[in-house]
């Protein structure tokens, strides 16, 4: 028999402005990883702006956490605790991957372009591990966590990608094909992270928002080519959506401190 000295609470710790930095950051990384899967993608200056939107979308995520954090210039600290801390691992990979996507936009060149990628599949993985060594939370502490982050900022990214199509974007069929199959692995890691927390009816508005809906626009456009690129836009624009809920969620709602438990029959031992 367990008696709860403290009952399940809220974590404070981060609010809004975290559910921001890892939707940011996840779809930045997320949609330079996807534009560099498509051939085209640096053929013309707007093909160029999507490996651009990258970077600024995780410096964005970054300000956002320095705002919630309260201390900007505490920032460097949070650097020099790499060995120990994984909110260090994903600043330095952050940072690293912002560095050298600007060194490729200024200087294209193939090595820049690989390493900027590596350093974002690193971030990526990264954040689901910030969240995931947090033992506190029970909901966070779960070892697919990683992976559903990565999912879910490739899904975000092939989202952004698809705003960018009606701009002159080539081959929106394919980049349609690419958001199905991207918007198909994020919804499968959603449910089997609800199922895992059981969970299941909490994700059903973000299944249905972030997932069948951009499903359903996608396959129209794939039925009338003439509408492809207006489809995967409206796609779009429902996979942001989704994927920012689905964080939202996580964050704010799932972010619930274990209970403090001791034994009953051990007190009245020692009693």
């Amino acid at each position: 028999m367990e008696t709860e000295l403290l009952p399940p609470l809220k974590q404070t710790l981060w609010g809004r402005l975290a559910v921001a930095n890892f939707f940011f950051g996840g779809a930045g990384a997320g949609a330079y990883l996807v534009a560099l899967s498509l051939p085209w993608v640096s053929a013309t200056p707007l093909d160029r702006s999507a490996l651009a939107l990258g970077p600024l979308l995780v410096l964005a995520g970054f300000l956002s956490v320095a705002v919630e954090a309260g201390r900007p210039l505490r920032g460097p600290r949070v650097l020099t605790m790499v060995g120990s801390s994984w909110m260090s691992r994903e600043s330095w990979a952050g940072g690293a991957f912002v560095a050298l996507a600007a060194l490729d936009f200024l200087a294209p060149w193939a090595g820049w372009r690989l390493a900027a990628a590596v350093a974002a599949l690193f971030f990526v993985l990264a954040q689901g591990w910030v969240l995931g060594h947090c033992r506190g939370v029970m909901a966070w502490n779960v070892p697919i966590l990683p992976l559903v982050f990565l999912v879910s900022a490739l899904a975000s990214g092939a989202g952004i990608l698809g705003l960018l199509t009606p701009f002159g974007s080539r081959e929106p069929e394919r980049l349609a094909l690419q958001m199905a199959a991207l918007i198909v692995l994020s919804g499968f890691a959603w449910i089997l992270y609800s199922v895992w927390l059981r969970q299941d009816s909490a994700v059903l508005g973000i299944f249905i928002v972030g997932h069948l809906l951009p499903l359903v626009i996608l396959v129209v456009g794939l039925w009338s080519p003439a509408y492809a690129s207006v489809a995967a836009a409206l796609a779009g624009v429902g996979v942001l959506i989704g994927q920012l809920q689905a964080k939202a969620w996580l964050i704010l709602k799932m972010g619930v401190l274990r209970p403090i438990t001791i034994n009953a029959l051990l007190l009245r031992r020692e009693s």
